[in-house]
């Protein structure tokens, strides 16, 4: 499948290029970046791919399958089955791989060695040590998973205050689940900005944590949090370049840190704080992208 393109810009390769992740029912496709510039995308991997996570240099893909980890570089990624079998969302907690499992098990591990945690059997995504599953959120807390509270939830966000997207709202851990914005979603991240970004103190008393943080509702439209200035910190409605629904998104973990997103119909964005700009990846069924 060639679906290799060049960018018809130059981004700065005195770092190499920065590949993220989009995932869906064609397999894997890298996308390489530097900043807010999008430069060559191709297909990885084919393969039914259910989601995807980065952490560290590392992705992992949960496919119907198996789960697929492989390392970021400047040249092409290789990826590793792990024989675990099929897999409906993968995640990083700690260095470690988290795994919800076809058959419900939760596992906890690396490519050798792995611990049950639990069964759930209705497992969305994964984000750090939260996992979001349609009877609500759960958490690891050491070998063991415990639930935490809400229904219905979609996507979680581990990065700085803790968030859920479920169908009736968007919630930030505090003192319990707190309201931060009504209505249904489908999709939140957050990054933790040293560059350009605002930093506040949570309301769980954790001083200086830069947030950046974007949600999409059920409808595809995305919203962001972050500085708007004499307003202050707010969440507000993004004006994206294109049109289509987003479905997934990420933040990346290196300076600056980059935030991603997808759309239904394969389009990939990318902001690190100063508009967004996009490249059409011509790929049907997008379920996710993720940022090493």
């Amino acid at each position: 499948m060639g679906i290799s393109i060049d960018e018809k810009r130059v981004y700065d390769a005195s770092e190499g290029p920065r590949p993220v992740y989009v995932v869906g029912e064609f397999g894997v496709a890298r996308v390489d970046t530097s900043d807010d510039l999008v430069g060559e995308f191709g297909l990885a991997r084919e393969c039914s791919a259910r989601d995807a996570a980065g952490s560290d240099g590392r992705v992992a893909v949960a496919t119907d399958e198996d789960v697929l980890v492989g390392t970021a570089g400047e040249d092409d990624t290789e990826f590793e089955a792990l024989g675990v079998g099929p897999a409906v969302a993968v995640g990083f907690s700690d260095g470690d791989l988290l795994v919800a499992h076809e058959d419900g098990r939760i596992e906890c591990g690396d490519s050798h060695d792995w611990t049950t945690l639990g069964e759930l059997d209705d497992v969305r995504a994964i984000d750090g040590d939260f996992l979001a599953a349609e009877s609500g959120v759960y958490r690891v807390t050491g070998t063991s998973l415990r639930h935490v509270g809400l229904d219905d939830a979609r996507a979680v966000a581990a990065r700085g205050a803790p968030r859920a997207a479920t169908a009736d709202g968007l919630y930030r851990l505090g003192n319990g689940w707190l309201d931060e914005l009504e209505g249904e979603f489908r999709a939140v991240s957050a990054g933790e900005r040293s560059a350009g970004g605002s930093v506040e103190e949570s309301t769980e008393g954790v001083a200086g944590i830069p947030e950046w943080a974007h949600a999409a509702r059920a409808d595809g439209r995305l919203l962001a949090r972050e500085d708007r200035g004499a307003d202050g910190v707010e969440w507000h409605e993004v004006e994206l370049p294109v049109d289509g629904e987003v479905i997934a998104l990420d933040h990346g973990e290196t300076d600056p840190t980059g935030a991603y997103a997808v759309t239904e119909d394969g389009t990939f964005l990318l902001s690190v704080g100063d508009g967004w700009n996009y490249q059409i990846l011509g790929l049907r069924g997008v379920r996710g992208v993720a940022a090493p």
